[in-house]
């Protein structure tokens, strides 16, 4: 530590010393904002002619440059957007505002990624994902429903645990190790139907950045990855209007001015997918009904240049019937609200309250034995965020928040007067977490660039509580037991917290190469409890306490990143380890729902992975694409001195999520008359199972021996998707026209096993193969925009 404060205390004197200096210069300020929707551009860049001087904007599209007075003739240009050209003169410290107005989609597909930045190059991040939004339309996606999640799935690093499987994985996490944040607020349910849609509509969506290594300090709270979704804010100028429909569901978009300083942006989406389920040839589906809605609501309001207010809202239920049995019901529901000030041309201010709501009903409908179980989790949280830059090369931000979580595990309760069940109640839980964190960006060269910084989070868990204790050298069980403690409401039952360092480092080697190195630690205080390998509805959050102490990961990564062809070609190979701590293992035959004492089936288990990814894309011309090919591992081992407890012997072992293997190939081909094709190849190794390696005689019964977890592997996974798109307009300027979009799922039809279970017959053991999509999937969409 006594090491640390000189070199910190080195880095602000010499930041201030070149502040002190860029004084002896005059200070342009520039904020860049979109013409349309009046939302700060960052990344945009300033260009002078005469000193070929330049800059970049900040996250809050601010850009600051310190140049010699006189005559300037400036550029301002981002990727999407027209660039704009004026001439200034600086005779003082100079604040300008320049709107850019963006390009059609139609010229974006021809003509914007000719003029692509090498911001792959340039960066300092690494393992980050943006998806455009426009190209997420026009992707071949199961029953024409354009879906974010899917389209992630298609990159390097991520896969998910098959079709219909809710959640997704990042570089050998769990799909809870996701910190998905819609308008800065966490979703604790990412997926519609069982996990066939994002619960997300696409079309009221502005950006999707994914990182899959090592993120800014300014978040915490998992240890897998960040994906962050900002929905659009309403138009300035005029209300515009916007409707499709796919074989699934219906949406409808609205935005436009209640008055010159407030916008409105308000869509939904509801589905119907009962017909669907008509058609397929199992009876358990067939007879089954879904039903889903989304809806989002966005008010901005600018009472001034320097000043901005929004509120947020989303909203979403789904329901499910299994054929004469039960009825889940879950709902999602999450509220923003920010203020943004501009204090001084280089410091901001934002301000942020947040609520997310996650609830699950499960409905009993057997005659006899109805009942309704619920469980949800609630997370209320504030923040404040502060901007500073010192100038174009040095950024500076310092935050803090506080969140207060509130979880109830389970609750079950008889409906109707003849139920037979017995009403049970697990004891809510309570937590808060409270978080600080500095961080800088610093380019100390043209080909040096660095990102630093540091996160340090207190969790406490709170009462009321009975917390149970257990005899020491023993393992957790009902029989070990010695006692037992009251905590009322509102002690502190326990206590966690730590710092959690953050580092990513540049060096441009060339022109167009760069290479780039990151290492990072994060905490998960909010477990999801499932012993499945995909996400379902009877899955329930959990907050760490005494006995689950919250999940550590330190991951390191290093990559090479190189252009071609003027920036017309990107190849990149990525390498990463990540050791895991904490991580929730299960006890065969753990009884996970309405368990008073869970700390009795879990166990504690350490975990690594690691990988390499390969990528390469073309993003000019009329044939673009994108293919990566991932080698990755994800293990666990469950370590402890009772032999009873150990799975596979306390070796490692690979865990549910483990697919060595993973190609994904896309190409999108510009045909004439403003058609276009696009297609999806799919290749990934087959998910870890657990297959009876053997049987013995309890009684006079057989039963199966599953003695090795995750030893076997369902079949490989593979699949071709195709879809043409028409978008009807005759040119860019065109106010109403309609985009088609055609597509077949699984083109050739292949059988792609989701599960392998066994039953029992006439005293043999029978495999049986599930898939969801045995065939192929034809789809048709049409959007209409007015």
């Amino acid at each position: 530590m006594t090491l640390r404060l000189p070199l910190f205390s080195l880095i602000l004197l010499f930041s201030f010393s070149r502040a002190a200096y860029a004084q002896q210069k005059l200070r342009l300020s520039v904020l860049v904002q979109d013409g349309v929707t009046k939302k700060p551009i960052a990344g945009a860049s300033l260009f002078v002619a005469e000193t070929h001087a330049g800059a970049q904007a900040d996250t809050a599209g601010l850009i600051r440059l310190d140049h010699a007075p006189g005559l300037l003739t400036v550029y301002v240009s981002a990727v999407g957007y027209l660039r704009r050209r004026e001439s200034l003169t600086l005779n003082r410290n100079l604040n300008v505002q320049f709107f850019l107005q963006p390009r059609s989609t139609y010229l974006d597909e021809v003509d914007v990624t000719a003029q692509r930045e090498d911001k792959n190059i340039r960066n300092v991040q690494m393992g980050q994902i943006q998806l455009s939004m426009p190209d997420l339309k026009r992707m071949p996606v199961v029953l024409g429903e354009p879906d974010i999640l899917k389209a992630l799935a298609l990159q390097a690093g991520v896969t998910t645990a098959g079709e219909g499987a809710g959640g997704f994985n990042v570089r050998g996490g769990r799909a809870d190790q996701n910190l998905v944040l819609l308008d800065g607020a966490p979703l604790f349910n990412t997926n519609h139907l069982l996990g066939f849609y994002t619960n997300v509509n696409p079309d009221m969506v502005q950006d999707v950045s994914l990182s899959k290594g090592t993120f800014s300090a300014q978040y915490g709270g998992r240890i897998s990855s960040l994906l962050q979704m900002s929905t659009r804010n309403g138009n300035n100028d005029a209300w515009r209007m916007s409707s499709g429909l796919s074989p699934v569901s219906a949406r409808f978009l609205v935005d436009g001015p209640i008055f010159k300083k407030l916008t409105l942006l308000a869509g939904g989406r509801v589905a119907f997918p009962n017909y669907l389920l008509r058609a397929f040839p199992v009876a358990s589906v067939a007879n089954s009904r879904a039903f889903f809605f989304d809806g989002n609501l966005k008010l901005t309001y600018a009472p001034s240049d320097r000043s901005t207010v929004s509120l947020a809202g989303y909203r979403s239920q789904d329901t499910f019937k299994f054929p004469g049995d039960t009825l889940y019901g879950w709902q999602s529901t999450v509220g923003t609200a920010r203020w943004s000030y501009l204090i001084q041309p280089n410091l901001q201010l934002n301000l942020t309250a947040l609520y997310s709501g996650y609830h699950l009903n499960v409905d009993g409908i057997t005659p006899g034995l109805t009942f309704r179980f619920q469980s949800f989790i609630e997370q209320r949280e504030s923040k404040v965020d502060v901007f500073y830059t010192l100038n174009h090369k040095h950024k500076i931000q310092v935050g803090t928040n506080a969140i207060l979580f509130r979880i109830q595990t389970g609750e079950a309760n008889p409906t109707g007067e003849n139920s037979s069940v017995n009403p049970r109640r697990i004891e809510p839980e309570q937590a808060r977490e409270m978080g600080a964190y500095v961080n800088t960006e610093w380019e100390l060269t043209p080909r040096i660039s660095f990102q630093a910084g540091l996160r340090y989070t207190v969790y406490a868990y709170l009462g009321p509580r009975t917390v149970y204790n257990y005899l020491a050298n023993s393992p957790v069980s009902p029989e070990t037991i010695s006692d037992s403690v009251r905590y009322g409401r509102g002690q502190t039952v326990q206590t966690y917290g730590g710092l959690e360092p953050r580092l990513a480092l540049r060096v441009q080697l060339a022109k167009m190469t760069s290479l780039k190195a990151s290492a990072g630690r994060t905490r998960q205080y909010v477990n999801l409890i499932s012993n499945t390998t995909a996400i379902t509805p009877l899955d329930f959050w959990k907050l760490s306490d005494r006995y689950v102490p919250p999940q550590v990961a330190d991951q390191v990564s290093v990559g090479l990143f190189q252009n071609l062809r003027n920036n017309a070609i990107e190849l990149s190979i990525e390498g990463y380890y990540k050791r895991l701590k904490n991580q929730i293992e299960y006890r065969f035959g753990a009884d996970l729902i309405l368990n008073p004492a869970l700390e009795r089936v879990l166990l504690q288990a350490a975990g690594r992975a690691y990988g390499v990814e390969f990528g390469i894309s073309k993003n000019t011309g009329r044939l673009t694409g994108q293919a990566n090919y991932t080698y990755a591992r994800s293990l666990m081992a469950v370590q402890t001195p009772f032999d009873e407890l150990r799975i596979n012997g306390g070796r490692y072992y690979p865990s549910y999520i483990d697919r060595p293997h993973t190609l994904n190939v896309q190409a999108r081909w510009a045909l004439p008359h403003n058609w276009t094709f696009s297609t999806n190849f799919v290749y990934y190794t087959g998910v870890p199972a657990t297959y009876p390696d053997g049987q013995y005689l309890y009684g006079a019964e057989p039963v199966q021996d599953y003695s090795r977890r995750n030893a076997d592997r369902i079949p490989n996974y593979h699949r071709l998707d195709v879809a043409f798109s028409k978008d009807t307009r005759f040119n860019k300027n065109q106010r109403h026209y309609g985009i088609w979009t055609l597509g077949i799922y699984n083109l050739y039809a292949h059988k792609n096993p989701y599960s392998i279970y066994f039953v029992r017959t006439n005293q043999r053991t029978e495999a049986y193969r599930l898939s969801v999509f045995g065939t192929l999937i034809p789809s048709i969409a049409y959007t209409i925009y007015f």
